[in-house]
């Protein structure tokens, strides 16, 4: 599966854990990712195993809103950069960005959990090994 790769790749990128969905209850960093949909590319005639999967990644930092905002684009840049590569080991034809939401929960002590979300577009293989 592609988020298996992907994982992998945030984690090489950022430097946090990454998790499916959600953070676990005792983490208040990471990132997070979610497969939001995976429609079949349609090509009209022919039949591909392409897929444009939307996958949600989420970056989540206490106190550090700018570093926030470089891993959003570090990793941005590192994805959209592929065309006909491979994030991982899983064949990718094609990343773009897609919708971005920004928020911040107020913690103890006057500290900050800041939120990034970001859907990333990927077409890829869906029956790559």
């Amino acid at each position: 599966m592609i988020e298996f790769e992907l994982t992998k790749d945030l984690q090489r990128l950022t430097g946090l854990t990454v998790w499916p969905l959600m953070l676990p209850e005792h983490a208040q960093e990471g990132v997070t990712l979610l497969r939001v949909s995976d429609a079949k590319v349609d090509t009209g005639l022919a039949q591909t195993a392409l897929v444009e999967g939307r996958f949600q990644v989420t970056f989540i930092l206490v106190d550090d809103y700018e570093r926030l905002l470089r891993l959003d684009s570090f990793v941005r840049q590192a994805w959209e950069s592929v065309q006909h590569g491979a994030i991982g080991d899983w064949p990718v034809q094609a990343v773009r960005r897609g919708t971005v939401h920004q928020d911040m929960t107020p913690l103890e002590n006057n500290r900050k959990q800041y939120r990034l979300i970001r859907d990333f577009i990927i077409v890829y293989p869906e029956d790559a090994t």
